[in-house]
């Protein structure tokens, strides 16, 4: 029977706590595998044939896929799957609201699992993955678990885009993009959640891109463990133009704004360096005019950004023995870091003068009980 209880307007005080204690994990769990999706015609086939290919029990795995409205051929594919999948459910819903949040939310809905399994169209994973991450919430404890992604792209420059994402002088110290030791970490993606989570806080804040992090900051505000296993790895395919990857960071900047001035104890240096260094050299730049001094220090700080960038570019690109990518990787670093940076300084002008608060989340039922 499914248990529809919505997300209780607690305040944040009484969240504090919530997820300090969890029930024991089941041996062998249901996990529901929450997949949003629009339009993802060319991985959304791999995506699902690797679900498939699970160790974890096929009966124990249900997979729902929320789709946003796709124009493509995706709906088909995910029909045809359904057909022939081996796994407990493998059904398609609606996302009217279009977004990855309100996907996930709709997902939310009619999951059943002990374990609420985020895994994106555009991302393939490995036959342990499932297993893997339920063996990680057992043995940490922790209410939400993740690893490493493996960026990869398609074409020469989705191919640098993905050294460049997969560098720290790209994506600074995220754990879960360049690894790292095991242990409590502020974000991971594609992450397991204990049930427990969207039972006790709600579903994930459908105000802009950056859900995840914005939900698991919430699991951590409660007194969960949100911890990264290294040995927990899945490929992650990566925009294909500067274009592409340009609107990904301005909008993953513009929610990371918001969440600086909303909840300012979720803060990373890494989230807060493109903003500050896009300030400064804006300020530099309107000063240069009138100035011969901020014309040298403009001058001096592109020769820096320059020099690091190159050097970053190569480091990136010697590792994989792929020289010839290092032109193009060295033009993906300030196509992240700019819109990263302006994304962010707008999206804190935002929440300073049009509040957008965690709040304001639409309140969506538990997952239903298990089956």
């Amino acid at each position: 029977m499914p248990v529809r209880a919505g997300r209780k307007e607690t305040s944040e005080r009484t969240r504090e706590g919530a997820l300090a204690s969890l029930p024991p994990l089941p041996e062998r769990p249901l996990v529901s595998v929450v997949i949003p999706v629009l339009n993802e015609e060319a991985t959304i086939g791999a995506c699902l044939e690797a679900i498939e290919a699970q160790t974890y029990d096929h009966g124990f795995i249900e997979v729902v896929v929320a789709d946003g409205g796709s124009t493509d051929g995706t709906r088909a594919i995910v029909a045809e799957h359904a057909r022939a999948s081996t796994l407990r459910a493998l059904r398609l819903i609606d996302n009217p609201g279009r977004t990855t949040a309100s996907g996930l939310n709709e997902a939310l809905r009619v999951a059943g699992g002990e374990v609420i399994q985020r895994i994106d169209g555009h991302t393939v994973v490995p036959p342990e993955f499932i297993a893997a991450n339920v063996r990680a919430l057992r043995e940490t404890g922790a209410a939400a678990v993740g690893g490493v992604v493996e960026t990869r792209g398609r074409g020469r420059v989705g191919e640098a885009i993905a050294l460049a994402m997969s560098h720290p002088f790209g994506v600074g110290d995220a754990r879960f993009r360049i690894g790292g030791d095991p242990g409590p970490v502020d974000t991971v993606p594609m992450a397991a959640y204990r049930r427990a989570c969207f039972e006790r806080l709600g579903g994930f804040p459908e105000a802009d891109k950056g859900e995840d992090d914005a939900f698991n900051f919430l699991v951590r505000q409660a007194g969960g463990v949100v911890y990264l296993d290294p040995r927990i790895r899945c490929i992650y395919y990566c925009r294909s133009t500067y274009r592409a990857l340009a609107a990904q960071y301005f909008g993953y900047g513009r929610a990371r704004g918001r969440a600086l001035v909303e909840r300012p104890r979720s803060a990373r240096v890494r989230h807060v360096v493109p903003a500050a260094a896009v300030g400064a050299g804006g300020a530099v730049l309107a000063a240069a005019p009138l100035s011969a001094a901020a014309r040298w220090a403009a001058g001096g700080l592109s020769a820096a950004y320059g020099l690091l960038a190159a050097g970053a570019a190569l480091h990136a690109a010697g590792r994989r023995r792929a020289w010839s990518l290092a032109p193009l990787t060295l033009l993906a670093f300030p196509v992240m870091h700019l819109s990263y940076g302006l994304g962010t300084l707008l999206g804190a002008a935002e929440a300073a003068f049009r509040p957008l608060t965690l709040g304001r989340r639409r309140s969506v039922p538990s997952p239903a009980a298990p089956r």
